[in-house]
């Protein structure tokens, strides 16, 4: 790395050498030549503490080594020297191409495109076959959870959904693996159920507002039932408005789901842990989130396990302050966004939850939604 270089010129030739090199396992890029060694990127990074050598002038080693893609670095840069990388292109090319594709689309959709609808309108123009709402799927994650919680009365858990939750323990928390929940997150439970269990038999793809998620996808495909292509909201926007493409000019499509409604946990309580308390009393839940806060609040958590302290039944973490809605894939954010604060359930909600897991102990297999 380019450490210890005295002159600006000097410093900014070597950042645009190292930024340039090939990344890997990471949807973070890196451009040298817009490099201003301002090191803001480091200042945001949650690695930065212990893993950049003094001198450093950018993530670089981290991002071709320890990455977790959180986004943080590519939040903070203000000289776009840090960006990301999706699957539009590649998406797009499938469609031009004549081949069918059928969308997962995650909730924050909805609130980052309020004409979603005729999006769904447009990209079925394109080819796009069926439109899925994952969070409708979000019954079966939550499902999974409660069989695993009750076999596990007084063990520790952290929620699973957050792809870049899940990369920081995997790589750099490896002591707390034990207590992430070992169940497919939203996004892959709704295609496990869609291929496996309904027959969709279209590939599928992605409409996301998290960076992460494309490396979920790849590293954590449960084949045959995987996703091939991971698409910003972020992307998506930037690609209507450089085509000039005016979504009032196509007709409305709905989901294909629309039907079967939002759900019964995620969709009517807006929270895991509010999902979770009208199933498994008593129970201690929790949640946090935000960069700068989850990253030493779970360095802590291992602490307190290697202590033997008491901790919750369940932590929902999420790396992004506010939840997905405001992830780092969405792109400029709204200033009428606001993210939908969790609901207490009432009895007739989690009686009618109860009936769906009945139906999914009776229609489903759990073992095909944990991870081995």
């Amino acid at each position: 790395m380019f450490c210890g270089i005295s002159k600006t010129a000097g410093r900014q030739r070597a950042a645009s050498r190292a930024m340039t090199r090939p990344q890997r396992q990471t949807e973070i890029t890196l451009a040298g030549h817009r490099c201003r060694t301002c090191r803001l990127c480091l200042e945001a990074c949650p690695l930065s503490s212990g893993r950049s050598r003094p001198g450093c002038l950018s993530v670089q080693p981290i991002v071709s080594q320890d990455c977790i893609t959180c986004g943080a670095c590519f939040r903070r840069c203000p000289h776009q020297a840090v960006d990301y990388q999706d699957d539009i292109q590649a998406f797009l090319a499938e469609l031009t191409a004549g081949k069918p594709l059928a969308l997962l689309v995650a909730p924050a959709v909805q609130r980052h495109f309020p004409a979603y609808r005729r999006l769904f309108g447009y990209l079925q123009t394109l080819g796009v076959t069926a439109f899925y709402n994952v969070l409708l799927r979000a019954d079966i994650t939550i499902w999974a959870y409660v069989h695993i919680l009750r076999r596990n009365r007084g063990t520790p858990y952290i929620s699973s959904p957050c792809a870049a939750v899940n990369n920081y323990i995997i790589k750099h928390a490896p002591r707390l693996q034990a207590h992430l929940l070992p169940v497919y997150s939203p996004l892959q439970c709704a295609a496990i159920y869609l291929k496996k269990y309904a027959a969709v038999r279209e590939q599928l793809a992605f409409l996301s507002p998290c960076i992460a998620k494309r490396g979920e996808i790849r590293l954590n495909r449960p084949q045959p039932y995987g996703i091939e292509y991971s698409v910003t909201i972020g992307r998506l926007q930037q690609y209507l408005h450089a085509a000039g493409i005016d979504l009032n000019r196509y007709d409305p499509v709905d989901f294909t789901d629309a039907g079967e409604g939002n759900g019964q946990t995620l969709g009517a309580y807006g929270g895991i842990c509010e999902c979770l308390a009208g199933h498994l009393p008593p129970g201690s839940y929790q949640k946090i989130s935000g960069t700068g806060s989850v990253y030493p609040f779970l360095a802590d958590y291992q602490q307190a396990l290697a202590k033997k302290y008491p901790l919750p039944t369940l932590t929902e973490v999420y790396n992004c302050a506010g939840g997905c809605d405001r992830g780092t894939g969405v792109g400029a954010y709204l200033s009428n966004i606001e993210t939908p604060g969790g609901r207490q359930p009432d009895q007739n909600q989690a009686q009618t939850a109860a009936a769906i897991f009945s139906r999914f102990d009776r229609e489903l297999n759990v073992a095909d939604f944990i991870r081995i």
